[in-house]
């Protein structure tokens, strides 16, 4: 992104998702008579890009890109069965702060938008549909302050929220199907905020807590009927909440503790289901490794429910990406009707998480702060090093930079301990300035093994690795072996103790 004298503008990087694709037939909706296409075009200057977050089952869908050197409009078609909420998330990083604006869309089928950005700044240009980013038309506090309240209070603030919107969809010049589908909207929101509420682990059962997960129960197949972001989220609080009232022992953190333990009512319904393939599916794409440890948790259970016995099977058939990935992909096909199968044709190249070595990786290149060059491969293939853990970042990446602290730390730990750790940039050439200055001001300019990767889009390595976004951590052993391409991040807990077990 350009930089600017006082103000970075920089989207997020981090695809926040969650999976809503369908995991039962939807009985009461004809799908392929709604199923129409929007058409979204963005107008990009040169080299700039814009991601919407969406929930993952349009993976990739959402993602535009100039790659050309002059003004461009990017189109994408995507083919919608249900009104989408899907939002931009632009952060300024100013020298008092950071400051973050969201853009808010609310497509139906068979919508057409064109989007201009501008340093980092979006408009709509032309809309089939609302004329205006939602937020604009009504009020989405999803980020409000709900614990500064006690919980009466907190819910006549919410509904006078709600009630708030109702008026100003009422007063708004628009026909009325777009009204009713903002009233749905609006609903959600409500209904996201009542969650957060429930989900809070101090909040104890009592009548008034029960009324607020009747209500969430009662109109889960409302909220479904606009794909959202947090739908996964209120769906979770309603599974969980309803796990502590069988047990109140649960720990309501615990996903799997509470998917297992809901009463067999509420597994019956569709936003049940949906959830439970959409865990599977987070955990697969963001950490694969975890699928073993959700199978271990079905293992004991899986027999005594239809539903969590096929997703026992599925977390089998994903198991064996790490093994025989085409064999795993050619399974996962026809399995459940081929319900599953874009969990692979999504994203092939992340999928695959059969080990891989830097064996025949032809020479890459890279440079430390004065220049110098070296070899990649050369550098973690020590022999007097076991094990190296890579990290990926660059200077304007402001999560990468949030890790270095916890890095550092972690360093400091095993300082004793055979293991290196390899901190490689891909900042361009022409940053090379901006990436020292962020290095020295967080304390890694004279740290060992600082290094830029010189060409990162064309490299054999980032093909290897398959590197679309940071911060990234690599773990491999010095006979060039990867033992995990897409490692935790240091600030989780998970990163030191699974770097232990690799060293046992």
């Amino acid at each position: 992104m350009k930089a600017l004298s006082m103000i970075w503008p920089m989207a997020t990087l981090i695809f926040v998702s969650c999976f809503s694709r369908e995991a039962s037939d939807d009985k009461t909706t004809d799908k392929a008579q709604q199923a129409r296409p929007v058409v979204i075009s963005v107008s990009l200057k040169p080299g700039e890009e814009l991601k919407l977050m969406v929930p993952a089952k349009y993976n990739g869908k959402f993602h535009f890109k100039n790659s050309s050197r002059k003004d461009t409009v990017i189109t994408e078609r995507v083919v919608l069965d249900k009104p989408l909420f899907l939002d931009y998330n632009n952060i300024y990083v100013l020298q008092q702060g950071t400051l973050s604006r969201t853009y808010s869309l609310l497509l139906s089928p068979g919508d057409s938008i064109i989007l201009k950005k501008e340093e980092g700044a979006l408009s709509l240009s032309y809309a089939s549909g609302f004329p205006n980013f939602i937020d604009s038309l009504i009020t989405l506090s999803q980020d409000q302050n709900l614990k500064a309240m006690d919980l009466s209070e907190t819910i006549q603030q919410i509904e006078a929220s709600f009630k708030q919107n109702e008026v100003a969809i009422r007063n708004l010049h628009l026909p009325e199907t777009r009204k009713d589908l903002l009233t749905k909207l609006n609903s959600k929101n409500k209904y996201a905020l009542t969650a957060h509420l429930l989900a809070d682990s101090a909040m104890t059962v009592t009548k008034t807590t029960d009324s607020l997960y009747d209500d969430l129960y009662e109109h889960a197949d409302d909220i479904r009927s606009i794909d959202a972001l947090h739908n996964q989220w209120i769906f979770g609080t309603l599974i969980a909440y309803n796990a502590k009232k069988q047990n109140k022992n649960i720990d309501k953190r615990d996903v799997w503790a509470c998917i297992v333990g809901a009463d067999q009512q509420l597994k019956q319904r569709d936003f049940y289901k949906e959830y439970v393939a959409n865990c599977v599916a987070w955990s697969f794409m963001s950490t694969p490794k975890d699928i073993e440890a959700i199978k271990r948790k079905l293992q004991s259970v899986h027999t005594q429910d239809p539903y969590l016995d096929t997703i026992y099977q599925l977390t089998s058939i994903l198991s064996g990406t790490f093994t025989d990935f085409k064999q795993a992909k050619k399974k996962l096909t026809t399995f459940a009707g081929g319900r599953y199968r874009y969990l692979i044709e999504s994203d092939e190249a992340s999928a695959n998480h059969e080990m891989k070595s830097i064996a025949n990786l032809p020479p890459v290149d890279l440079y430390d702060f004065t220049g110098k060059q070296t070899d990649f491969k050369r550098t973690v293939t020590d022999k007097n090093q076991p094990l190296t853990v890579i990290d990926f970042w660059a200077s304007w990446c402001i999560p990468c930079i949030a890790e270095i602290p916890h890095l550092k730390k972690i360093e400091r730990a095993f300082k004793n301990k055979p293991i290196q750790f390899v901190t490689i940039s891909i900042d361009k050439e022409a940053d090379i300035a901006k990436w020292i200055a962020v290095a020295k001001k967080n304390g890694i300019y004279n740290s060992p093994h600082q290094y830029r990767l010189a060409n990162f889009k064309e490299s054999a390595l980032t093909k290897l690795l398959n590197i679309r976004n940071i911060p990234r951590y690599i773990v491999m052993n010095n006979k060039g072996d990867i033992l995990d391409d897409d490692f935790y991040r240091p600030s989780n807990g998970n990163f030191e103790l699974e770097l232990l077990k690799y060293m046992e």
